[in-house]
C-alpha cells in the first residue's frame, strides 16, 4: 500500500526519481514495523524483503540510516555479525556522536560483540551509551541498556548481577507492551532459575514465555522455551509430558531449517545475482571490444558462463537440503531414543509400585485381621485402646496402598469402566453412611441433597462413582470441623437413553488459595507442606478422581476461598438401563439405616443430614425380624432385603483356599467366630478335589496360589458346579480386572486386607443368593 502510495505521488508531482521526505518517513515507517515484527516471528525472508524495499525508498540519508539499524538487527538474528559489522562501520558517519540515533547504534553494536564473545569490547560500547542516555529519559532504550548490561552480566557469570537486572527490567517491558523483550527476559529469568535447580520457578518463568511466544508467534522464543520445559519436566520424573514438549521442540526446529535454508538460498541467489550483473557487464565491455567477432560466439559464452552459475547454485542447494536432513534424521533419532527410555521407565515405576503394593497386602492382611481377633477377645481398656490405635493405623496404611495402586492402573491405563446397572440412591447413601464415623470425629453434619428427578436405576461403573465420591467426601470432611459437609446429585438433562448428572461436593472448611487449585489436581500435591503434616495423606485422592471423572467423559471444577470453603463440581453422562422400572431399594441387602434427623423436600430435591448421632429409621418395606432387630446395631451386622437370620448362618460350611498358612489362620478364626464351620485348601488343585467330593455352602478363593491358581481352580469347580457361590479373596494387582473375574465364575470379589463390615456383607450376600453391583 505504501508504495502504490508513493508511486501515486511521483506520478502527479511529475517527478520518477524523487519522493518528499515526509512521503518518504511514512513509507519507511510502515515497512520497518512490518520488518520488526517479521523479524520476532523469525521470518526472515519476509523481513529482508521489507528492508530492502524500505531501502530503495530511503533517499534522505537519515531515513537511509533508519532502514540500515534494522538491517544490522537483521543480520545479528541469521547470525551474519561480520555482515552485521561492516554495515556499522559503514552507517557510523550518518549519526551525532550525542544523538540517540548513536546510542541505538551502539547498544546493536554491543549485541554484536556479545555474540562475538568479545566482552571487553561490548562493555565499552555499552558504557558510550550509557553515557549518552545518562541525558535523556528514552524509556525503551534505557530499557534496551538494561538488557545489553543483563546480559553481559550473564556470559561473564555475573549470574546474581544478572537476574536483579532481569527482574527489575520485567514489570516495565510487560507495562510498556513490549512483548518480546518480555518473552526474552522471561525465558533467560527461567534459564537461571534452571541453573539454581529451582525447578518450579524455571517453569513458571518458562511457562509466562511460552504463552506470550505462542500468543504473537515468536518462534525463536517458542522453540527455545519447548526445549527447556522439557528438560524440567524430565528431571521433575514427568517423561511423558517432557516428550510432547520435546516434540514441539523438534517440529519447531525443523521449520526453522527449512527457513534457515531458504534463507541461505535467497543470500546464495543474491551473490549468484551480483556475480551474473558482473558477468554480464564484464560481457559487455568484451562485446564493444570485439565489435567484429562474431556475435553468435560471445552469446554462446554468455550462455555457457549463465549454464555454469546455475548448476554451482543447484549442488549448493542440494548439499544445504542434504546437510540440514541429515540434522534432522540426528534429532529424531535421539527423540525416538528420549521416547523409548521414558517408557521403559514408566514400565519399570509401574511394575515396582504393582509389586510392592500386593507384597505389603499379605503382611497387612495378618496385621489387620490379627487386631480384629484381639479386639473380639475382651482386651483390658489399656490394651484396647493399644489395640484400636493398631487397628485405624492398619486402615490407613490399607487406604495408602489402594490409593497407590488406583494412580498406577491409572498411570498405566490398565482401568476399563463397567456399563451396569445400579441404584445411585443407594449408593451415595451408603458411602454417606461409611463416612459419617470420620464426620463424627471432626464434629461435622453431612448434608444429602438428592434430586429425585434422577430415574431409579442406571447404567455406568458405579465402583468408579463411589471411589470419586470417596475422595470428595473424605476430603471435605478432613479440612472441614464443626461445619458442615454437603453432598448433591442433580439430573441436569435426559437425551434419548441418556441422563446428565451433575454432582457437587462442597464443605465450609479451610479452603484452597487460588494460586494453589491448579496444582492441587497434580500427582503428590498437597497445599503445602503444612497441611501434608498436618492432616497427612499422600496428595493422590484428587489426582485420582480428575483422572477418574476424565476417564468418564468428565472434567472436575473446583470454586474455592481460603477460610470459606470449597466446593467440587463435576457431570457425568450416564446410559438408562432398557427397562428402568420403580426401583425400591429396599429390594436390594446394601446398608440402610442412613441417619435421618431432618428431612425436607425443595423442589423435588431431598436433603438428608447426618450429625454426629446415631438413628436407625427403618425405611418403607424394609425387612425386620424380630430375632435380629436391635436398637443399635454392631459393626459386623448388614441389613439386607432377604439376609440370613444368625440361625440361617450357623453350620454353614466354607471352604478357605489359601495357600499362606498365617492368612488360613486368621480367616479361618475370624469365620468360626461367627459360628461357621471352615476347611481349608492350600492351593487349587486340593479345592478343585474338596468341591467334587464334600459340599459347600460358599468357597473364598485366593487368586495367586502355586500348583493351580483361584482361576483356573475357579474353572473347573464351575465346569461341574454353578451354584455354589465363590468369591475371591486377593490382593488385587495391576494386572488384575475385575470384569475378568466375573466372567471366570467368582460371583463377587474381597480385596485383601479387607474391612470386617465388607467381609462380613458380602458373605451375607452370597448366602442370601444377592447380586451383588
Amino acid at each position: 500500500m505504501c508504495l502504490c502510495t508513493i508511486s501515486f505521488l511521483q506520478k502527479a508531482n511529475g517527478q520518477e526519481d524523487y519522493i518528499s521526505k515526509p512521503n518518504q518517513q511514512l513509507a519507511v515507517d510502515l515497512m520497518l514495523e512490518k520488518a520488526q515484527l517479521a523479524l520476532q516471528r523469525a521470518n526472515y525472508i519476509e523481513a529482508d524483503n521489507l528492508i530492502t524495499g524500505a531501502t530503495d525508498i530511503a533517499k534522505d540519508s537519515s531515513i537511509y540510516a533508519q532502514t540500515q539499524l534494522l538491517r544490522v538487527s537483521y543480520l545479528n538474528k541469521t547470525g551474519q555479525l561480520k555482515n552485521a559489522s561492516e554495515v556499522i562501520k559503514r552507517i557510523a558517519p550518518y549519526f551525532d556522536k550525542s544523538s540517540l540515533g548513536n546510542a541505538q547504534l551502539l547498544l546493536l553494536k554491543s549485541d554484536v560483540l556479545i555474540r562475538s564473545n568479545q566482552l571487553v569490547h561490548a562493555k565499552e560500547e555499552i558504557t558510550n551509551a550509557q553515557l549518552i542516555l545518562a541525558q535523556t529519559k528514552n524509556e525503551n532504550l534505557n530499557a534496551i541498556l538494561k538488557l545489553r548490561i543483563a546480559q553481559l552480566n550473564l556470559r561473564i557469570n555475573k549470574v546474581d548481577e544478572a537476574r536483579e537486572s532481569f527482574i527489575e527490567l520485567l514489570p516495565h517491558l510487560k507495562n510498556n507492551n513490549q512483548h518480546y523483550s518480555t518473552a526474552q527476559v522471561s525465558l533467560e529469568l527461567a534459564q537461571i532459575a534452571a541453573g539454581k535447580g529451582e525447578l518450579n520457578l524455571s517453569k513458571e518463568y518458562t511457562q509466562q514465555s511460552i504463552s506470550i511466544a505462542e500468543k504473537y508467534q515468536f518462534n525463536d522464543i517458542l522453540k527455545n522455551g519447548f526445549y527447556l520445559y522439557s528438560e524440567l519436566l524430565e528431571q521433575q520424573g514427568d517423561y511423558k509430558s517432557s516428550i510432547s514438549y520435546l516434540q514441539k521442540y523438534t517440529e519447531l526446529t525443523k521449520k526453522d531449517m527449512n527457513s534457515m535454508v531458504s534463507n541461505e538460498e535467497l543470500l546464495e541467489f543474491k551473490k549468484l545475482k551480483e556475480e551474473n550483473e558482473a558477468l554480464v557487464v564484464s560481457n559487455n565491455e568484451k562485446a564493444r571490444e570485439l565489435k567484429g567477432k562474431d556475435t553468435s560466439y560471445i552469446l554462446l559464452c554468455v550462455f555457457i558462463t549463465l549454464l555454469s552459475l546455475l548448476t554451482l547454485s543447484l549442488f549448493k542447494n542440494n548439499k544445504l537440503r542434504a546437510k540440514s536432513n541429515h540434522v534432522l534424521e540426528d534429532k529424531n533419532s535421539a527423540l525416538i531414543d528420549e521416547r523409548d527410555r521414558a517408557q521403559d521407565a514408566a514400565k519399570i515405576k509401574a511394575d515396582f509400585l504393582s509389586t510392592i503394593t500386593h507384597e505389603l497386602r499379605t503382611p497387612m492382611y495378618a496385621v489387620t485381621g490379627l487386631t480384629h481377633l484381639l479386639l473380639e477377645t475382651d482386651p483390658r481398656i489399656d490394651q484396647k485402646e493399644h489395640l484400636e490405635t493398631l487397628q485405624s493405623s492398619g486402615e490407613y496404611l490399607l487406604s495408602l496402598i489402594d490409593n497407590i495402586l488406583d494412580f498406577n492402573k491409572l498411570e498405566a491405563n490398565k482401568v476399563e469402566l463397567e456399563a451396569i446397572p445400579f441404584d445411585l440412591n443407594k449408593r451415595v447413601n451408603d458411602i454417606s453412611l461409611s463416612l459419617k464415623g470420620q464426620a463424627t470425629d471432626q464434629r461435622n453434619n453431612l448434608h444429602i441433597q438428592y434430586d429425585d428427578n434422577i430415574p431409579s436405576r442406571l447404567q455406568g461403573d458405579p465402583v468408579k462413582i463411589s471411589q470419586i465420591l470417596i475422595n470428595l467426601m473424605g476430603n471435605a470432611i478432613k479440612f472441614t470441623k464443626d461445619g458442615d459437609v454437603w453432598v448433591r446429585a442433580h439430573k441436569i438433562n435426559t437425551i434419548e437413553d441418556k441422563c446428565l448428572i451433575k454432582f457437587e461436593v462442597e464443605d465450609n472448611g479451610k479452603g484452597i488459595s487460588e494460586e494453589k487449585q491448579q496444582a492441587i489436581f497434580e500427582n503428590f500435591t498437597q497445599e503445602g507442606s503444612s497441611t501434608t503434616r498436618e492432616y497427612g495423606g499422600t496428595g493422590l485422592g484428587l489426582a485420582i478422581v480428575k483422572n477418574l471423572v476424565e476417564l468418564m467423559g468428565g472434567s472436575v471444577q473446583l470454586d474455592s476461598k481460603v477460610g470459606i470453603g470449597s466446593k467440587f463440581t463435576f457431570e457425568i453422562w450416564f446410559d438408562l438401563p432398557d427397562s428402568n422400572r420403580f426401583f425400591n431399594e429396599n429390594h436390594y441387602p446394601e446398608t440402610s439405616n442412613i441417619t435421618h434427623s431432618t428431612t425436607t423436600t425443595i423442589t423435588g430435591h431431598k436433603e438428608v443430614i447426618l450429625p454426629n448421632i446415631d438413628l436407625n429409621i427403618p425405611k418403607k418395606n424394609e425387612y425386620s425380624d424380630p430375632e435380629v432387630t436391635k436398637s443399635e446395631k454392631t459393626k459386623d451386622e448388614v441389613i439386607s432385603s432377604k439376609p440370613a437370620s444368625p440361625t440361617e448362618l450357623l453350620n454353614k460350611r466354607i471352604l478357605i483356599v489359601e495357600d499362606n498358612k498365617i492368612n488360613q489362620m486368621i480367616t479361618r478364626k475370624i469365620l468360626e467366630g461367627k459360628n461357621f464351620t471352615c476347611e481349608v485348601a492350600n492351593n487349587g488343585e486340593e479345592a478343585v478335589i474338596a468341591a467334587k467330593t464334600r459340599k459347600y455352602d460358599l468357597i473364598l478363593m485366593d487368586v495367586h496360589m502355586p500348583i493351580k491358581d483361584g482361576k483356573e481352580a475357579t474353572r473347573d469347580i464351575r465346569s461341574f458346579d454353578r451354584e455354589i457361590p465363590i468369591i475371591a479373596l486377593t490382593a488385587v494387582t495391576l494386572n488384575d480386572s475385575e470384569k475378568e473375574f466375573y466372567e471366570i465364575g467368582f460371583d463377587d470379589i474381597i480385596p485383601k486386607p479387607f474391612k470386617m463390615d465388607e467381609f462380613f456383607e458380602k458373605i451375607q450376600k452370597a448366602f442370601s443368593n444377592f447380586e451383588v453391583l
